[in-house]
């Protein structure tokens, strides 16, 4: 037996399906369907990326393979994963096999398990849970690896969706280790939640959890269940929940429904900061100056996103327009643009400038370590007063520049270290942090690493420092393109996950959308209680067609073609931003 799992469907044995496949259905493609093969082969390619049974860094099947295992073409093969390369989840080279890059973000908030009941009753709201479905099944082989548990155990799948005021805010999916927990199937769930009932029956108590979220599109059932329209991007949390003795108790998907998030603003189970905010719940609520004060919330949460995605775009104008100043000239245009939504949010909306926000020696510290990618800084800077046209127009080779292609030490404009040599910024802004503190100033110091530059041996000793001392003022945003100067980063060397070992040295690691504004916002604007960093998932080169996963464009001219092909692309971004 098969169930949907939302984001993770539960995978019948291979001898059962292809038993139960009628004639016009080879490998899990129908021919006869409406939908046309490439989109069903990319369906069944993004399920393998984001379920991790293939890995981030592995390389998928040739085309021959994938000929021989669906019957299809070679052109549905290739438009199925064109599909997936401009979605980011896999890497095509000249001359190399395809390899996954998996956009999945992980959630770094600690091991403390998520209640969506707990949070919703915290919050003050009057929440109705209607349980869809209910059985017990067989374990499956995706069921199983999660619980840690051998296939065809017994489980208990849940579907049930959480209403405020006859308002869906979430739909959960979940399976529950009956091995551990015998009788949970007799709970009733409309009127208890999973956590009590497994706490109150096993007398044991839940503990910690993995977790995970990403965007999934919603399909026909999950926007039925939730109200919204098909095909909205939803926000889709995976946990997997583990009792104090240590034993898997669940594994689940929760869909949130539309303008739902997972940030830092509410209350968990264990009282402690928490990732679901569910303050957009309160539109629901009766009192017309709570409806007024949301409405005013969401506008100027409307207006920030657009403010913030104006001011990348300016960035990302300004990386192009300097570089093809220099045409014949290699720039670094592929770090500069995945970097270039964070450093506009930083010196827009997050940081405190000096002469704009503060007195000069209170103001807020960039650190660029990875400073190749300066194409990026140099109009965020100008933007915010630190530098001027005529410093740009000055260019940056010849006797005449104030600007370089790698920056010059020059804090009146805003470089504070001088840039060239990869993994030297971090130990900079230790020792900024650490000044700071001794002096008792609010400043911050933000630090932007490369996930390359992360190979760096310099960069894990200053990690060391800043967590030894515990330097809340740092805060380190590594910008995971996944790419380095000669090829994806998993290949050149794999580190693992670079937001554990930032936790090890004693940081509070979040991972986010780098392209999305407001989570940067959100993430950086919030000072903390102990050092953090933010890993940044980004696409090298992002906003330009030609450059976007793009491995030459690591160090690469912008020729007329070019120019002319980026403006096209900044044109359709900034119509699209202004509707």
């Amino acid at each position: 037996m098969s169930f949907e799992t939302g984001v993770f469907p539960v995978l019948v044995s291979e001898d059962e399906a292809v038993e139960s496949l009628p004639p016009q259905v080879r490998g899990g493609l129908n021919a006869s369907s409406a939908t046309p093969l490439h989109v069903q082969l990319s369906d069944l390619m993004r399920v393998k990326i984001l379920s991790e049974d293939w890995k981030a860094g592995t390389y998928i099947p040739s085309e021959a393979e994938f000929m021989a295992q669906y019957g299809v073409s070679r052109g549905t093969i290739r438009k199925a994963i064109q599909s997936l390369v401009k979605e980011g989840l896999l890497l095509t080279q000249k001359g190399r096999a395809t390899q996954v890059i998996s956009n999945t973000v992980r959630h770094a908030a600690g091991n403390t398990v998520l209640s969506f009941a707990a949070a919703l009753r915290d919050g003050g709201f009057e929440y109705r849970t209607e349980v869809l479905f209910k059985q017990v099944v067989p374990a499956d082989q995706a069921v199983a690896e999660h619980l840690e548990i051998p296939i065809g155990s017994d489980v208990l799948f849940l579907r049930r969706v959480r209403s405020v005021s006859d308002r869906p805010v979430v739909c959960q999916e979940s399976w529950s280790n009956l091995l551990v927990c015998p009788q949970l199937e007799e709970a009733d769930f409309e009127n208890e939640s999973l956590f009590d009932a497994v706490e109150r029956i096993s007398k044991k108590e839940i503990a910690r959890s993995r977790m995970r979220y990403q965007s999934q599109i919603a399909d026909k059932d999950h926007a039925d269940y939730l109200q919204c329209s098909p095909n909205e991007a939803l926000l889709v949390l995976e946990q997997v929940i583990e009792l104090s003795d240590g034993n898997c108790i669940e594994w689940s998907q929760t869909w949130l429904a539309p303008h739902q998030s997972v940030v830092g603003v509410s209350e968990q189970v264990d009282g402690s900061i928490g990732p679901l905010d569910i303050s957009s719940v309160r539109q629901s609520e009766h009192s017309t100056s709570n409806i007024v004060a949301l409405k005013n919330d969401i506008k100027q949460r409307t207006q920030l996103e657009l403010d913030l995605r104006h001011e990348a775009l300016s960035v990302r104008r300004g990386i192009v327009e300097l570089a093809h100043r220099y045409s014949s000239t290699p720039f670094h245009i592929g770090g500069a643009c995945s970097v270039a939504d964070i450093v506009s949010v930083l010196l827009s909306k997050v940081m405190q400038v000096g002469n704009r926000d503060c007195e000069w020696e209170l103001r807020d510290r960039l650190i660029l370590s990875k400073a190749h990618t300066s194409l990026a800084l140099f109009p965020a800077l100008l933007r915010a007063g630190m530098i001027s046209q005529e410093d740009i127009d000055r260019g940056v080779f010849g006797p005449d520049a104030v600007l370089f292609k790698h920056p010059l030490r020059d804090s009146q404009r805003g470089f504070e270290i001088s840039g060239g040599s990869l993994g030297m910024g971090l130990g900079y802004a230790a020792g900024l942090g650490l000044s700071f503190r001794r002096k008792d100033l609010p400043s911050r110091v933000f630090c932007i690493l490369g996930d390359g530059e992360c190979d760096e041996g310099s960069i894990w000793e200053s990690a060391a420092f800043i967590g030894h001392n515990q330097l809340s003022n740092v805060t380190v945003i590594v910008d995971q393109n996944r790419m380095q100067l000669d090829g994806p980063c998993a290949s050149i060397l794999d580190t693992g996950s670079i937001a554990r070992k930032f936790d090890a040295f004693g940081f509070e690691s979040i991972e986010v959308d780098g392209h999305d504004v407001l989570a940067l916002y959100d993430a950086l604007k919030e000072k903390a209680s102990k050092p953090r960093v933010i890993i940044a998932h980004t696409i090298k080169g992002k906003g330009f067609s030609f450059a976007e996963n793009n491995v030459s464009f690591h160090d690469a001219c912008v020729t007329d073609d070019l120019y002319e092909q980026a403006l096209s692309d900044l044109k359709v971004a900034e119509e699209a931003c202004s509707c």
